[in-house]
């Protein structure tokens, strides 16, 4: 199966420490682990960072046939502080994922995927809309990501219009209405008709999926171990569940395999740890 990421690459700066990172990065090389072909529409500057993020995208498996070098921008950078005990993110403005250029892949893609985050720019929003109308996909994934105040409700509505599969988390889904859940996913569903599945992730308590066509519920609350961090987890859960999805799983079985990745990411530091799908899935 063939996936396109569109997104940020960036890197994660806690003082001489980095590390590698991105919503879309993260998912793409979760992907490209549990088999997928799996590339990425991205930019990043011709500089080390650039250069060390190029070597990452290689060796987790990622295609980087579309991911552009520019030379007037830097590779994007997310400064991490600590204020009064508590981490500060800083995603610095105006880096090379903010200018991601026009690209027309080839051939027919399985899904495509998309967050918010680098469509703050312009530029990239006009890259990614262009993306939407000549890329030959099957299903789109948006896998919201809000950070800060970098979306907006009409950002939010124009990529809900094309989506098929929406991952929200339970601090996000507030976002679409206060009602309960169900009520909210109902009222996702009637206003998006494109959509087929919402993915919820519940924290400690699971995930679960709201079939849009069937008004259907599936929950799945799998055994959870150590959290050491949750970095990362969310873009596993998105991976496990699209992949299985492609693969033709149930939509029980895949969501049963979305909660036990992101389980096995909490309990190991990284986004992108080391693991052997077929033994972490029983296969």
């Amino acid at each position: 199966m063939k996936i396109l990421s569109f997104g940020e690459i960036l890197w994660d700066v806690f003082g001489n420490e980095k590390k590698i990172g991105g919503a879309p990065f993260n998912f793409a090389a979760h992907a490209a682990r549990l088999g997928a072909e799996s590339y990425m529409v991205s930019a990043v500057g011709l500089d080390d960072n650039g250069k060390d993020a190029l070597a990452e995208v290689e060796r987790l498996g990622i295609k980087r046939d579309y991911i552009s070098v520019e030379r007037r921008y830097a590779t994007g950078v997310c400064n991490v502080t600590l204020e009064n005990g508590k981490p500060a993110y800083e995603l610095v403005r105006d880096v090379a994922y903010d200018h991601i250029p026009d690209t027309c892949p080839s051939g027919k893609f399985d899904a495509l995927y998309m967050g918010t985050l680098a469509m703050r720019s312009p530029d990239s929003r006009r890259s990614f809309e262009k993306l939407l109308r000549y890329a030959d996909r099957k299903e789109v994934f948006f896998d919201v990501n809000f950070r800060q105040n970098f979306y907006s409700r009409e950002l939010v509505n124009s990529l809900m219009r094309e989506t098929t599969i929406l991952k929200i988390s339970d601090e996000e889904i507030g976002f679409f209405g206060k009602r309960d859940t169900i009520q909210t996913c109902l009222s996702i569903s009637a206003e998006y008709p494109k959509l087929k599945y919402i993915c919820l992730t519940l924290g400690k308590d699971g995930a679960m999926v709201f079939d849009c066509r069937t008004k259907s519920v599936l929950f799945s609350d799998k055994p959870k171990g150590t959290v050491l961090s949750t970095v990362g987890a969310g873009d596993s859960f998105a991976a496990a569940f699209l992949v299985s999805l492609l693969s033709g799983k149930s939509v029980g079985e895949c969501l049963d395999r979305a909660v036990i990745l992101s389980d096995y990411v909490v309990g190991q530091l990284g986004a992108v740890p080391d693991y052997d799908p077929k033994g972490l899935f029983g296969d």
